[in-house]
């Protein structure tokens, strides 16, 4: 266990955290399997091999993947790479891509990495891991902090930000819910007016001076009565998936917000935007438009990544492809472009310019696609896909819609945004996708990432402000409109 001890600022080779590594993700089809009466406890071969893919596939897709020290002992997909009966070729795979620094395990407390765990789990696992480390593996590690107090204090941040986040899930928004979860508009009302304000109820009732675990959010409302969290199984009803996937989903966040580093949500599971947290009345700092920029390059980053990949990408690659990938020219270009585009264009809060939006994700795209066809030989399959993208930031308040899009002029009508000043509203803002040249059943996909409103105070200062810091400009051309109606530019696609 030699290993450096490391901070997430040392993290520099675009580090990410995978949702789908949480030992309690499923995609919501093998999640809806676990309300069947008949479900056995544990996990299935299909929910290991659906959380191993996805652990394949953010190999591929990061410098350094942080995994916390959990998921190595609760995570089948992950432990059954170092278990005693793992295939010698994978088993080797995984100790290089620790020692190589490719996995960093994150300790959230602890100090040791083969510590004893305060709850339950398979003892067996826990000797391999124990023994792994002992002879064989020397990984970084990362905390947040390695003095203890200021460790406590981030780790409090992580655990009240799950606790107070929950009391927001009840004011989600239903057109947003309906698109994000894939239900219907009936559904997402009937879940507002269900479970979430029953979650809104209870979380109100709990102990001001505690936190809120998950755990205890399952065994109230999503465990089946007279189960083990743990065993998997959940409750019978048409709410608790998706109620499932938005509690997870919030979990998983909190470890990455607090150490400002790209979270990645599976394809087949709902989006980082399913959360709304550009909502006024769900961020905590309201007006700050470093924080604005920094949650548009997070939210900007999950709908990369899962616009670029999917979930059968990568999936049939072994860990020993995996780590002959990752010596490769063509590997090592797509992921510092990853690294240049999402983590250097966004530096400090900023937000890319209309050139950089073009040069960025067509960078990503072409990398990407050379990489696949790399993987294609490392693996010998065929599988996977190409996407070409094109991406518009769209701004709209008080009828006005103004689309920046590959470095394009914006124009309007002369006075729009003086009149528009004058309307008391919000600020909506808008990250659109346009697939180009996609093949197969995949052609045709395209999707917009839709931030929800933000209000602010001066429609034209705040907007200028943040095409300003975009990159854009606009020009205003004509004369104002008649009868008090703005002018509505809508985007060309």
């Amino acid at each position: 266990m030699g290993g450096q001890q490391l901070t997430f600022k040392d993290l520099t080779r675009y580090p990410v955290m995978a949702q789908a590594l949480d030992n309690q993700w499923l995609p919501g089809d093998l999640a809806a399997a676990r309300q069947r009466a008949n479900a056995a406890p544990g996990r299935s071969p299909d929910d290991v091999e659906a959380s191993a893919a996805e652990l394949r596939r953010a190999l591929v897709n990061s410098g350094t993947l942080v995994v916390n020290r959990a998921y190595f002992i609760n995570n089948e997909a992950v432990s059954a790479n170092f278990a005693p009966d793992a295939d010698p070729a994978e088993r080797q795979a995984f100790i290089r891509l620790l020692n190589g620094k490719a996995l960093v395990p994150f300790l959230y407390s602890e100090r040791d990495p083969a510590a004893e765990f305060a709850w339950t789990h398979d003892p067996q696992v826990h000797r391999s891991w124990g023994r792994l480390l002992a002879d064989e593996a020397e990984p970084d590690l990362v905390r947040f902090d390695w003095d203890d107090e200021a460790n406590r204090e981030a780790t409090d941040k992580v655990n009240h930000f799950f606790s107070s986040q929950l009391l927001t899930l009840q004011r989600l928004r239903e057109e947003p819910l309906r698109k994000n979860l894939g239900i219907s508009l009936a559904q997402a009302r009937a879940m507002k007016e269900g479970i979430l304000t029953d979650i809104l109820l209870w979380a109100a009732r709990q102990d001001l001076y505690s936190t809120i675990t998950r755990e205890a959010v399952y065994r109230e409302f999503l465990t089946r009565p007279g189960t083990q969290v743990r065993e998997g199984l959940l409750r019978e009803g048409d709410h608790i998936v998706p109620a499932k996937q938005l509690i997870d989903l919030l979990y998983t966040l909190g470890v990455p917000k607090a150490s400002s580093i790209t979270a990645l949500t599976p394809p087949g599971s709902p989006p980082r935007s399913a959360l709304q947290e550009l909502r006024d009345d769900v961020r905590s700092q309201n007006d700050d438009p470093e924080q604005i920029g920094l949650l548009l390059r997070d939210l900007f980053a999950d709908a990369l990544h899962r616009a670029v990949d999917g979930p059968n990408s990568y999936g049939s690659l072994s860990l020993s492809d995996i780590t002959r990938l990752r010596t490769t020219e063509e590997w090592n270009g797509y992921v510092n472009a990853l690294d240049s585009f999402v983590l250097g264009s966004f530096r400090d809060g900023r937000v890319p310019s209309p050139e950089e939006f073009r040069a960025g994700t067509g960078d990503v795209a072409k990398l990407h696609r050379g990489m696949l066809r790399t993987a294609r030989k490392v693996s010998g399959t065929r599988q996977g896909f190409q996407r070409e993208m094109k991406v518009a930031l769209v701004l709209e308040s008080a009828g006005i819609a103004l689309q920046v899009t590959s470095g394009e002029e914006v124009s309007l009508l002369a006075g729009s945004l003086q009149m528009a000043t004058a309307v008391a509203g919000a600020l909506s803002v808008r990250l659109e996708f346009f697939d180009q040249g996609g093949r197969g059943a995949r052609k045709g996909l395209g999707h917009s990432l839709t931030l929800p409103s933000l209000q602010l105070g001066n429609v034209r200062r705040d907007w200028e402000k943040i095409l300003k810091s975009y990159g854009g400009r606009v020009v205003e051309t004509g004369s104002a409109p008649r009868g008090g109606q703005a002018d509505q530019q809508s985007p060309n696609v």
